[in-house]
């Protein structure tokens, strides 16, 4: 059976928050993996601590004892601004996460409510359709409409055929060197004036080339389509009368039942839905912002720690592993040799460290990444309205599942086309017959007449209707002219 839109909704929404979660869970073991690399370092400055104390004597303990307090202060306040700043973010991005969850909240709310209004509008919608039906005048009238609109289309219809012929053969009638010679001296008119020779001649070359014929055949090519586009315009004009009073007829019906007050209604729960939508997609961002500058700080590759690996490097600058090897070897004693023994062994569980961290980097990124594409994924669908309860989407759409297996660049948008072409809109008492993306007075006002119209004249009343939705006659009620253009929403707007 189908899902509905808010089901799918809440569905992308536990799956953002559970993305976000796991984000930080991935962040949290990247600091306690940065935390073990830290006591590795202590365990290899101890070492080299011990291996000066052996065999460097220009590397005196009281020296390197020296050199490790002038670094320390400096290192702890690097790691005091890192573990500062990263709090910092972490308590903004708390903040706006939370206030996110309340705009979503809203948000759903506001989908509740627009609902609710969006059916009691359809119910008094359907009234004021029955109760023109009912007039034995409205019914007159859109047969009226019909007629007019059916005569208005053939017109339109032999109008596009004359200017076709026109565009097809005028041109060689203004390619004819004797033809436009003869029409330029107006011959056949009172304006033509030769006499003698020149009248004969200008007789003979008439009747070699057929000029009167051909000179009909020339005039009605250019004067037809601006009679007909003429005769057009005044049939517009009687189907706008026409049109005008049965508008008129339907805003009495429409006042008295109350249905301009469910669409304002409705159109302000609109305005709310989108100023809820514009701070959620505001809140969405500054989240996104605040994701990334976390984990830039709490990156082990990132600015801070780069700034505390440059300061260990210089300290330890002084000496050089190989070095140390070599020297080893050379004495007797073993003491040394298990120091610098143990110093190696500390640097390949340093460099087995980077490696895990640079894969869970790797992974935090293509999260990060993820759960960017996920929040676009959720703006986008709140925008294309889905979130509607009268959205629906095939039963087949298993969201979990979907949102189980994507989680590298790129899956987020498979993921939208998949939920694109499977969303269908339920029908609505005003989109049983028409699905034209218009002012819901509109649709009232053609439903109405394609219902009250005789069964043979029911299309063209519905078309002549459209044709005023579509700009014809600009809808001159008060509620008249079109809302959007394109499809329509389930709440009116193009979204």
């Amino acid at each position: 059976m189908p899902i509905s839109g808010p089901v799918v909704h809440q569905q992308l929404m536990d799956a953002y928050n559970q993305v976000q979660a796991d984000l930080k869970v991935q962040r949290d073991r990247l600091t306690s993996s940065a935390d073990g690399r830290d006591e590795l370092f202590d365990q290899r400055g101890n070492a080299l601590v011990k291996l000066a104390e052996h065999y460097l004597p220009e590397l005196t303990p009281d020296a390197v004892r020296k050199t490790w307090t002038e670094v320390q202060p400096s290192f702890h306040e690097l790691l005091r601004r890192k573990e500062s700043a990263a709090q910092s973010v972490a308590e903004q991005l708390q903040s706006l996460i939370a206030e996110k969850e309340q705009q979503d909240q809203a948000l759903l709310s506001v989908d509740a409510e627009l609902d609710a209004a969006s059916d009691q509008q359809d119910e008094v919608a359907a009234q004021v359709e029955s109760s023109l039906q009912a007039d034995d005048d409205f019914a007159k009238l859109s047969d009226r409409a019909a007629v007019a609109e059916a005569a208005l289309e053939r017109a339109e219809a032999n109008l596009q055929e004359i200017d076709q012929d026109s565009a097809r053969k005028l041109p060689a009638y203004e390619e004819s060197t004797l033809f436009r010679y003869l029409r330029d001296q107006g011959f056949g008119t009172p304006d033509y004036k030769k006499r003698g020779f020149t009248r004969r001649m200008d007789r003979w070359v008439a009747k070699m080339v057929d000029y009167n014929k051909a000179k009909q055949g020339y005039e009605f090519l250019k004067e037809t389509p601006q009679r007909m586009r003429q005769i057009i315009a005044e049939d517009r004009e009687a189907l706008d009368l026409v049109m005008t009073e049965l508008e008129r007829r339907r805003d009495v019906v429409a006042e008295q039942l109350g249905l301009p007050d469910r669409i304002e209604q409705v159109n302000a729960l609109i305005g709310q839905r989108n100023e809820v939508l514009g701070k959620i997609d505001t809140l969405l961002d500054q989240c996104n912002q605040k994701q990334i500058e976390l984990t830039e700080i709490e990156d082990p590759r990132g600015t801070h720690y780069k700034e505390a690996i440059g300061m260990f490097r210089d300290m330890l600058s002084r000496v050089d592993q190989r070095d140390l090897e070599r020297q080893a070897r050379l004495t007797a004693e073993i003491s040394d040799d298990q120091i610098v023994a143990d110093l190696i062994d500390v640097d390949a569980e340093i460099e087995s460290l980077d490696d895990a961290n640079r894969r869970r980097q790797k992974d935090v990124s293509q999260q990060q990444v993820f759960l960017e594409d996920l929040g676009r994924l959720v703006q986008r669908f709140r925008a294309a309205g889905f979130d509607s309860g009268r959205s629906q989407f095939v039963g087949t759409l298993d969201i979990i599942e979907e949102l189980n297996r994507a989680r590298n660049v790129g899956d987020a948008e498979l993921l939208w086309e998949r939920i694109r072409s499977n969303q269908r809109w339920g029908p609505t008492a005003m989109e049983k017959i028409t699905a034209v993306a218009t002012h819901p007075m509109t649709q009232v006002l053609v439903n109405a007449m394609a219902h009250a119209a005789g069964g043979a004249m029911r299309d063209h009343a519905r078309r002549a209707g459209r044709r005023r939705s579509a700009g014809y006659g600009g809808g001159r009620g008060p509620w008249g002219g079109p809302r959007s253009t394109g499809r329509s929403s389930p709440w009116g707007g193009r979204r």
